[in-house]
C-alpha cells in the first residue's frame, strides 16, 4: 500500500471526532479532540511512538471527521461509534452483551428476575454483573430474608390471575419460607410493598435504615405482646446484620461511592469495581477490555468510564480512581447525566480510601491470573476436544471447521453465516456472510436457503486448486499472501439444523449440482446438529449420534453453531436496519451519499424533498439532478 499523504489542512479545527480507515474501508480506529486538526496531525509528528502506534499509522488510507458542538458531544459520539464499528485499535469492553441485571418488576406484588436487558418502564434494576452465579446468592437472600417471589405468577387485588408455569398455589417457595406468599393471600399488598421497599434499600446498601425501622417494630410488636410476629422481625434483623458484618472500612452512612483500579496485561485490560453504598461495601465487578491499543492510564480510564458506566443503572456521587483520567470535566458531566449533583472524580493520597483502590488493583491483578488460567484450561479442553470428535466422526484429520446457519425475519431479509474453526479456536478473519437469492421475499424455507449457501461454498471451493493447510500468518511474503485467497478445504462441516437440512444439502451432490473437491468426501465429512435434542446427524445413517452433555466434542460443537447463530442473527439484523433506512432518494442518478445526506437535513424526509419547490432544491441541486429527481419522485 502506498504511503498516505497527510494534509492537516483537510482536518477541520472544532471539536469533534476522528476515525482512521485502512484501504478495506474498515475503520481502524476512532478518536475525540478538542482540537482536531491538532490532535490528528499529532499522529504524524516526527516523534518517538510506540510500536502499536505505528502499526496504526502504516495502516491508515483515509480519514474522516464529525464535528461536534462541544466536548461533552464529542465524548458521546466517540462512545457511540466505538460501540457501533468496534475498531481493531480502540480499548472494547469485552462481552458487554453479556452483562446481568437483578429485576424487581412494578406489579402490583412485584417479583425478581435476572435479566441481560434494562427497560425504562419503571422497574428496578441493581447491577451489572457478568455472572448469574453471584445474583443466585443475592435472589435466594432476598427471598428468605424479605419474602420476596420470583415466580412469574399474576396477581391481582390478591388473587392469581395468571400461572404460566402451572405452579400449584402456594408454591413451594412459601412453604419452605422462601416466599411471603402473595398468591396465597397471606400478606396484604401494603405489606409486601414494605418488603419490597426494604430490600431494595438492602441492595442500595440502605441497611442502617432498614434495621433502625425494624428494630422499632420489633418493640411494638413486643409491648403488644404479639411475639411471633417480634421474632419474625428479630430473624428478620439477624439475617440483615450477618451479611453486613466482618467488614475492614467503613465509612459515613450517607457516603455512596465506586473504586476502580485496573491490571493490563498483553491485549487486555482488567477492570476491578469495588461498591460502597451507605458507608458499607456491598459488591464488587470485575470487567476485561481488549486492548490492541496502545494508551496510557488516563486513556484507558476514560474509556472504561464511558463504556462501562452507561451499562450501570446508579451511578454514585463518587468514583476513587488510581490516576485521573483525559477529560476529567467532561466525563463527569457525562457520568452526571440528569443528576442534580454530578458525579465526582476523584484520586485519594492517603487513608482508606487510598488503601480500597491498590485493593482494587490488587483484585483486578487476581482477576486476571483467573483469567488466563481459565484460558489455559479452555485450550486444554479444546486439545481433548478435536480428537475426540474426529475419533467419533472416523476422521484422519480434524483442524478446519467450517459451521453454516440460516437467518431470516418472517422469510425476509434471508441470510446465511459461515464460521471457521482452526483447531479448536475461531478464525474470525475467514468468517463470511451469504444473503440468499433463490427465495421469493416472504418465503420461509430453511432447506433450500442452507442448499443454496453449500452450493456457493463449493462452487467457489471448486474455481482453483485449494491448498488443504492453515498459514499461521506469521509472514509477509508474496507466496504465503497468494495461498490465504485461496479457498480452503474444510475437515468438517457442520450444519446447524436437524436431517432436512442435511438431506437439501447432500442432493446437491447426487444430482450432480455441485463437485466435491479432491480430498473432500460429503459422506464422511458433513454433519447436522439438531439443537432439540444436540444429536448429530450424519448422511445415510439412520440413527443419530448423542453425545454426553460433558463430552468436549459435544461442547466444541456447541460453540462452534451458537457462534454461526449469533453471526447470521447479527448480519440479518443489519440487514433489516439497512432495508428500513433505505430512500427513494437512492435511485436517483447524480445524487450521492452527501448530496442525499444534505436534502434529507435540510428537508426532513424523501417526501419533503418532493413537495419543495425548484429554488428551495438549488440551494443544494444543480438543474439537472433537479430534473432527474422530478421524473422518479
Amino acid at each position: 500500500m502506498a504511503k498516505f499523504n497527510f494534509n492537516s489542512k483537510k482536518i477541520p479545527t472544532e471539536a469533534g471526532c476522528y476515525l482512521f480507515f485502512d484501504e478495506k474501508n474498515e475503520i481502524l480506529y476512532i478518536g475525540k479532540a478538542k482540537n482536531l486538526r491538532k490532535r490528528v496531525s499529532s499522529y504524524f509528528q516526527k516523534t518517538k511512538k510506540s510500536q502499536k502506534i505505528e502499526r496504526l499509522i502504516q495502516k491508515i488510507a483515509k480519514i474522516e471527521t464529525r464535528i461536534t458542538n462541544s466536548e461533552v458531544e464529542s465524548l458521546i459520539l466517540e462512545r457511540n461509534l466505538i460501540r457501533e464499528f468496534r475498531p481493531k485499535f480502540n480499548f472494547l469492553l469485552r462481552d458487554d452483551k453479556n452483562f446481568l441485571y437483578l429485576k424487581i418488576t412494578r406489579e402490583a406484588f412485584p417479583r425478581m428476575e435476572i435479566t441481560r436487558k434494562i427497560v425504562r418502564n419503571g422497574d428496578f434494576y441493581f447491577g451489572p454483573k457478568t455472572s448469574a452465579k453471584g445474583f443466585r446468592a443475592t435472589v435466594n437472600f432476598l427471598q428468605k430474608v424479605f419474602g420476596i417471589r420470583s415466580c412469574r405468577v399474576e396477581i391481582l387485588d390478591g388473587k392469581v390471575v395468571k400461572n404460566p408455569e402451572n405452579r400449584k398455589i402456594p408454591c413451594l417457595d412459601f412453604h419452605v419460607k422462601k416466599c411471603a406468599g402473595a398468591c396465597s393471600g397471606e400478606i396484604s399488598r401494603e405489606e409486601y410493598a414494605v418488603a419490597v421497599r426494604d430490600a431494595k434499600r438492602f441492595l442500595r446498601g440502605r441497611t442502617s435504615e432498614i434495621l433502625k425501622n425494624l428494630r422499632e417494630k420489633m418493640m411494638k410488636f413486643a409491648n403488644e405482646r404479639n411475639f411471633e410476629a417480634a421474632a419474625k422481625i428479630r430473624d428478620l434483623i439477624s439475617g440483615i446484620e450477618v451479611s453486613t458484618e466482618r467488614q475492614s472500612v467503613q465509612f459515613l452512612p450517607n457516603f455512596d461511592a465506586d473504586f476502580v483500579n485496573f491490571f493490563r496485561d498483553e491485549n487486555s485490560v482488567f477492570f476491578a469495581r469495588i461498591l460502597f453504598r451507605g458507608g458499607r461495601f456491598i459488591d464488587q465487578n470485575e470487567v476485561e477490555f481488549q486492548a490492541r491499543g496502545d494508551g496510557d492510564g488516563e486513556e484507558i480510564l476514560e474509556q472504561f468510564l464511558t463504556q462501562f458506566y452507561e451499562k450501570v443503572d446508579e451511578i454514585p456521587a463518587e468514583i476513587f480512581l488510581p490516576k485521573f483520567p483525559s477529560g476529567r470535566e467532561n466525563l463527569e458531566k457525562f457520568l452526571s447525566k440528569n443528576l442534580e449533583n454530578p458525579t465526582k472524580i476523584s484520586v485519594p493520597t492517603r487513608g482508606d480510601k487510598k488503601k480500597i483502590v491498590e485493593m482494587a488493583e490488587k483484585s483486578a491483578k487476581n482477576f486476571a491470573e483467573r483469567s488466563k488460567i481459565e484460558k489455559m484450561s479452555a485450550s486444554e479442553n479444546f486439545s481433548r476436544a478435536i480428537p475426540e470428535l474426529a475419533e467419533i466422526l472416523n476422521l484422519k484429520k480434524l483442524r478446519r471447521v467450517e459451521c453454516f446457519d440460516v437467518s431470516h425475519f418472517f422469510g425476509r431479509q434471508t441470510v446465511a453465516s459461515q464460521v471457521v474453526a482452526v483447531d479448536g479456536r475461531p478464525a474470525r478473519g475467514e468468517y463470511r456472510k451469504f444473503r440468499v437469492k433463490s427465495l421469493a421475499e416472504g418465503k420461509i424455507d430453511d432447506f433450500a436457503a442452507m442448499a443454496e449457501v453449500l452450493g456457493r461454498r463449493f462452487k467457489n471451493l471448486a474455481k482453483s486448486e485449494p491448498k488443504n493447510e492453515i498459514e499461521d500468518g506469521s509472514g509477509d511474503s508474496a507466496t504465503e499472501k497468494r495461498e490465504k485467497s485461496v479457498p480452503k478445504i474444510p475437515d468438517l462441516i457442520v450444519l446447524d439444523g436437524g436431517k432436512g437440512q442435511l438431506s437439501a444439502v447432500m442432493k446437491l451432490f447426487s444430482r450432480g449440482e455441485v463437485r466435491a473437491p479432491d480430498g473432500f468426501d460429503p459422506e464422511l465429512q458433513i454433519i447436522a446438529l439438531a439443537k432439540r435434542e444436540e444429536e448429530i446427524f450424519r448422511p445415510g445413517v439412520a440413527d443419530s449420534i448423542k453425545l454426553p452433555l460433558n463430552s468436549p466434542a459435544l461442547q466444541f460443537l456447541q460453540r462452534i453453531r451458537d457462534e454461526a447463530h449469533r453471526f447470521a442473527i447479527t448480519f440479518q439484523k443489519k440487514s433489516r436496519e439497512k432495508s428500513a433506512t433505505k430512500s427513494v432518494l437512492d435511485e436517483i442518478p447524480g445524487i450521492g451519499v452527501a448530496t442525499k445526506r444534505k436534502l434529507l437535513k435540510k428537508f426532513g424526509s424523501a417526501r419533503g424533498v418532493r413537495e419543495a419547490s425548484d429554488a428551495e432544491l438549488r440551494e443544494v441541486l444543480n438543474s439537472r439532478q433537479i430534473s432527474e429527481l422530478r421524473e422518479r419522485v
